[in-house]
């Protein structure tokens, strides 16, 4: 009887925990007893799933990526249905604010609005009575902004998902090896990947599934493969507030104008983020700097993330104070730096490597959590030959960043006038 596995599934954040659990139900439906591993360095969900802000939304300016987000919240309400265990979550629904132009309107917001009605994507523009009806009276609105409502916006705690992720690879029967290293593969003659190798032992398997998210150019270097991804900072900020004054059935707050996201965070505080920087120069210097290809996990859990300095918690309450108006009555509750995954394009890496067919991809670039369940499905449709999701990955191979796409990317932060030229003079 061969003892190889079906599956090794690396990481084991929210993305690594959905692709196991897709992949085990999906051969318990085609009768396959093979094993599905789930290998992960550290413990489920400790890495970048444990700060993310649990915000589920379906609004994206790309086609494939809002169909892709509108059925994982679907799937994230009704995860009994998904992985057989049930998940706490608040659908509060979301604000989007962006500034006015003189006319009172904003074409791109307005182009967004068409182009989610046309995926079937609930976003529309309210007035400014609609939307202080929607929003809790210490939310500042403003004559000067325009106002979109996406009413099917999820709230999770990602403590809740971190507990339901053990219980629904438990009840999956997924076999789990935590505080594990994956150190390497071992490849057959026909150059796939026959076993993975790690710190407590080889794992002889069928498929391997990277879900390692930014980790994974340091990890897949040792088989010759460059897999662009990398990691961009991003500060978190939690205020305590007052039951007794506050209406805890706040909105997402998705502020454009002031660039931060707000939500209720585990009823008692709100919760604040930046979004992520979309600059491509920006982008390409994040990946020129590579802060995880050295340090690995041990960046992100670094106890210098914990806190943040007297300059950065003032900088995000001078934000907060433009649209809340009681946040000098507020308490800083906590406050750490946390990470977007990012590709050089800020889309997913999705599917099989063409260098490489029984490694396939479920990387997120940062929006890993919005779309776990329905990664999880397309996983197992590559795995398993099922057609249900997969084609609508299509677009996302990791065969897109070819060397005349990487050689223009990196161009944007290595051209002449970003280098000390010889004969330069202006030193």
């Amino acid at each position: 009887m061969d003892s190889r596995a079906h599956t090794v599934v690396v990481g084991g954040g929210c993305l690594g925990v959905a692709a196991a659990i897709s992949i085990r139900r999906r051969l318990n439906q085609q009768g396959n007893n093979e094993k599905v591993i789930l290998v992960e360095k550290a413990i489920l969900g400790s890495g970048l799933s444990s700060r993310h802000s649990g915000i589920v939304r379906a609004a994206n300016a790309e086609p494939a990526a809002a169909q892709l987000a509108m059925i994982a919240s679907k799937m994230w309400l009704d995860l009994k249905n998904s992985w057989g265990v049930d998940l706490k979550n608040e659908q509060f629904g979301a604000v989007w604010i962006a500034r006015a132009d003189a006319a009172g309107d904003n074409p791109k917001w307005r182009s967004l609005q068409e182009k989610l009605h046309n995926t079937g994507v609930p976003f529309n523009r309210i007035s400014l009575d609609e939307a202080r009806d929607i929003c809790p009276p210490n939310v500042i609105l403003n004559q000067n902004e325009v106002f979109y409502h996406e009413p099917d916006a999820l709230q999770i705690d990602p403590s809740h998902f971190r507990a339901a992720a053990y219980d629904a690879v438990s009840f999956n029967d997924v076999e789990i090896r935590e505080k594990t290293d994956v150190v390497g593969f071992i490849r057959n003659e026909s150059g796939q990947i026959d076993s993975v190798i790690t710190d407590n032992g080889i794992i002889p398997t069928r498929y391997v599934v990277n879900a390692l998210g930014p980790w994974s150019p340091r990890l897949f270097a040792s088989l010759g493969l460059q897999v662009p991804v990398s990691a961009e900072s991003v500060t978190v900020v939690n205020w305590l507030t007052s039951r007794n004054h506050e209406q805890f059935k706040m909105p997402i707050i998705a502020d454009y104008v002031n660039l931060a996201y707000f939500r209720l965070w585990r009823d008692g505080e709100i919760h604040m983020h930046q979004p992520r920087k979309r600059g491509p120069k920006e982008t390409a210097r994040a990946f020129a700097e590579s802060p995880l290809s050295v340090m690995g996990a041990d960046f992100v859990n670094d106890p210098t993330n914990q806190a943040l300095g007297y300059s950065q918690i003032k900088q995000f309450e001078d934000i907060a104070r433009r649209r809340f108006n009681d946040v000098d009555k507020t308490v800083y509750g906590s406050g750490y730096r946390s990470y977007f995954d990012i590709t050089p394009d800020l889309k997913f890496i999705l599917g099989p490597d063409h260098r490489l067919t029984n490694l396939i991809h479920c990387l997120g670039a940062g929006q890993s959590f919005k779309y776990a369940p329905v990664f999880g499905e397309i996983m197992a449709d590559f795995v398993t030959g099922g057609q249900a999701f997969a084609p609508i990955a299509q677009e996302f191979s990791i065969e897109r960043f070819d060397q005349s796409y990487m050689s223009t990317f990196w161009a944007q932060v290595a051209g002449s006038e970003n280098s000390l030229a010889v004969g330069d003079t202006n030193l």
